[in-house]
C-alpha cells in the first residue's frame, strides 16, 4: 500500500529543526519514569532460558478460558485456541508498546498510510481520550481521573495555568473533563469551512509573544470530520498551519478518530484506504506531530483501543505514563483485535472500512436530503463529507439554540446545542445559534422524522416570535396614543416636558410611535450584541 494523498503536492514540509521535547515537557513530563517493576518485567519477558521469579503474574493454568470463539457479521467464525494467545489475552499487558502482533500490524499500517518523514514510533493505547490527558500531564500537571491518550499527552506537556490552543468549537469532553478541571487555559482559534484559519493562529501566537507571557505549547485539532462541525481540513491548509507551528515551536496534537470515516455523501462511493488524504503526520519533518488513531469508530468503542504515533522522546514518556497509570491497555482486546486483523488481512480490513464508509455516506445523504426538504430557509449547513455530525446554524429569529430545547423535548427529538462544544465551555449567558446533529446511529426513517420535527419546532418558534413582536408593537402603539392624549391635556394647561418649549401637541402620533418602536429595536440590538461571544 502506498501513502494516501488528496493532492500531488502532498510532500513533507521543509524541516526547520527537530523538536526538543525537553523544552516542552511540563513538570510531570520531566518527572515521569518507568516504574522499576515494569522495567524488570518488560526487560525479561519472552527471553529464552529465563527463570522468572520477579513478576507477580498469575499462572496460565489459573485462567478460566481455554479458547475463544467469535462470529463475525458476515457469518464467518474466528477461533482463538492457541494456548499462548489465550493466556496472553488473560494476562497483564507486559510489553511496553503493546501486544506484539497488534503493535506490528499497527506500525506497518500507519507507515503505509502516512509515511512519516521524521523519526517516529508507535504505542498501542487505551483509546484517544486516554492519550490526550497523558500528553497534557507530561506537557502539564498530574491527572487523577480516567486515562486516555489525549489525557496522557496533556499531562506530559502542560502545567496548571498553561494555554492550549484548539478550534473555537471543539470536542466537548476534552474541554469539560480534561482542560477545565485541571486549571488549564484554553484559547479558541477562529475556523471556517476548511478548519483552523492560519492567520488567526498566527495572530493568537504573536499576541502571546507580545504580552511576554508563557507561550502555548500545544495545538489540539480534530482535522477530519471535526467534532462538532464535521469540517475536513484540506492539505494546503494543513501545510500552512504546520508552517505556523514551526515558526512558533508549537506541538500539534492530531486527534483523528474519524479518519477512516471519509466519504462522498452525494455519490456514496467509498474512499477505502487509498484516498483518505494527507495527515499532519505525513508532513511532519520536525517530530512535532503527535497523531492519535482509534479503533473506536472503525471497529468498536467497547474495545477501548487505539494507538499513538510520535517522536521517540515524547513516546517514551507516553509509555511511562501509560504503564504507570493502567499497566497498559486491555490485553484481551489487543489479542482479539490482532486475531481479527490477521484473519481479515489488509484486503479484508479495507473492505470493512469501505462498508463503514458506505453506511455513513448513506446516512449523511439521507440527513442532508431531509434537511434540504424541511430546513431550507430555517437553517444553514454544509453537506457532511466525513465523521458522524452535521453542524447547523439556526435562523428563524433563534439567537441561541437553548431557546428551543424544551420544544424539541416536547417533539421527542434531541440535538446538541452548540454552546456545549465551545472551547470556553458551556456558559449560561452564551448566545449561540448552532446545533450538532448526529447521523451515526439513528435509523434512516428516524433521521428523516427527526429533521422534520426539528423543522416543526423552528417554524413554531418563528411564528410565536412574530406574533409576540406584533403584540408588542400593538401594545407600544396603545401606550403611545395614551401618552399623546395625556401630553395634549397637559399642554392645554400650559405645561411643557423636560423644559422643551415645543409643545407636545405639535408632535404627531406617528412620530411618537416611531420613536418608541426605534427605542425598542435599539434596546434589542444592543442586548443581542452584548450577549454574542467571539466566534458566534
Amino acid at each position: 500500500m502506498t501513502a494516501t494523498t488528496d493532492d500531488p503536492e502532498a510532500s513533507p514540509c521543509q524541516r526547520v529543526a527537530a523538536v526538543d521535547y525537553t523544552q516542552h515537557f511540563g513538570q510531570e513530563g520531566h518527572a515521569r519514569k518507568l516504574a522499576s517493576l515494569r522495567v524488570l518485567l518488560s526487560a525479561f519477558t519472552g527471553v529464552p532460558g529465563i527463570i522468572g521469579l520477579h513478576g507477580g503474574l498469575p499462572p496460565a493454568d489459573a485462567f478460566p478460558f481455554t479458547e475463544m470463539s467469535f462470529t463475525l457479521r458476515d457469518g464467518t467464525k474466528m477461533q482463538i485456541s492457541d494456548p499462548a494467545q489465550v493466556a496472553a489475552a488473560q494476562q497483564y499487558s507486559v510489553t511496553l508498546r503493546g501486544y506484539p502482533a497488534l503493535y506490528e500490524w499497527v506500525k506497518k499500517h500507519t507507515w503505509a498510510l502516512h509515511s512519516p518523514p521524521a523519526d517516529h514510533d508507535i504505542v498501542v493505547t487505551s483509546g484517544s481520550n486516554h492519550t490526550i490527558e497523558a500528553s497534557r500531564q507530561s506537557l502539564c500537571s498530574a491527572f487523577q481521573g480516567p486515562y486516555n491518550p489525549c489525557t496522557m499527552i496533556m499531562s506530559l506537556l502542560m502545567d496548571k495555568g498553561d494555554t492550549i490552543l484548539c478550534e473555537s468549537y471543539t470536542y466537548p469532553h476534552m474541554i469539560e473533563s480534561l482542560v477545565i478541571p485541571k486549571g488549564f487555559r484554553v484559547q479558541g482559534i477562529e475556523t471556517d469551512g476548511e478548519g483552523i484559519i492560519p492567520g488567526a493562529l498566527s495572530k493568537a501566537l504573536e499576541q502571546h509573544t507580545a504580552q511576554g507571557g508563557k507561550p502555548p505549547r500545544l495545538l489540539y485539532t480534530v482535522p477530519v470530520g471535526q467534532n462538532p462541525t464535521g469540517v475536513v481540513t484540506p492539505l494546503h491548509r494543513r501545510q500552512q498551519i504546520y508552517a505556523v507551528c514551526q515558526k512558533h515551536d508549537l506541538v500539534i496534537l492530531e486527534d483523528d478518530p474519524y479518519f477512516y470515516l471519509q466519504f462522498s455523501a452525494s455519490s456514496m462511493a467509498p474512499r477505502g484506504l487509498h484516498n483518505l488524504g494527507a495527515s499532519y503526520l505525513s508532513l511532519d519533518t520536525d517530530g512535532r506531530v503527535i497523531r492519535l488513531d482509534s479503533f473506536s469508530k472503525v471497529l468498536a468503542p467497547g474495545l477501548r483501543l487505539g494507538w499513538a504515533t510520535a517522536a521517540p522522546a515524547l513516546l517514551e514518556k507516553l509509555i511511562f505514563h501509560l504503564h504507570g497509570s493502567t499497566l497498559g491497555p486491555c490485553a484481551l482486546s489487543q489479542v482479539v483485535v490482532a486475531s481479527l486483523l490477521q484473519q481479515w488481512g489488509e484486503q479484508g480490513f479495507e473492505q470493512h472500512v469501505k462498508d463503514m464508509q458506505q453506511g455513513y455516506a448513506r446516512r449523511a445523504h439521507i440527513l442532508h436530503t431531509a434537511a434540504e426538504e424541511h430546513l431550507t430557509g430555517l437553517a444553514e449547513w454544509q453537506e457532511p463529507q466525513a465523521g458522524m455530525f452535521a453542524w447547523l446554524k439556526l435562523s428563524g429569529g433563534i439567537k441561541d439554540a437553548d431557546e428551543i430545547l424544551d420544544k424539541l423535548k416536547e417533539e421527542k427529538v434531541v440535538v446538541v446545542p452548540g454552546r456545549i462544544a465551545h472551547c470556553e465551555g458551556p456558559r449560561p449567558n452564551f448566545a449561540c445559534p448552532y446545533i450538532r446533529v448526529s447521523f451515526a446511529s439513528a435509523t434512516d426513517a428516524d433521521l428523516v422524522e427527526g429533521i422534520r420535527r426539528l423543522a416543526t419546532v423552528i417554524t413554531k418558534f418563528e411564528e410565536e416570535s412574530s406574533a409576540s413582536h406584533a403584540n408588542g408593537v400593538a401594545h407600544s402603539n396603545g401606550d403611545a396614543r395614551t401618552h399623546v392624549a395625556a401630553s395634549n391635556s397637559n399642554t392645554e394647561h400650559g405645561n411643557t416636558e423636560n423644559g422643551n418649549s415645543k409643545p407636545s401637541k405639535d408632535r404627531s402620533v406617528q412620530e411618537v410611535v416611531h420613536d418608541n418602536e426605534q427605542m425598542s429595536l435599539n434596546d434589542a440590538v444592543h442586548t443581542a450584541a452584548d450577549s454574542q461571544p467571539e466566534g458566534c
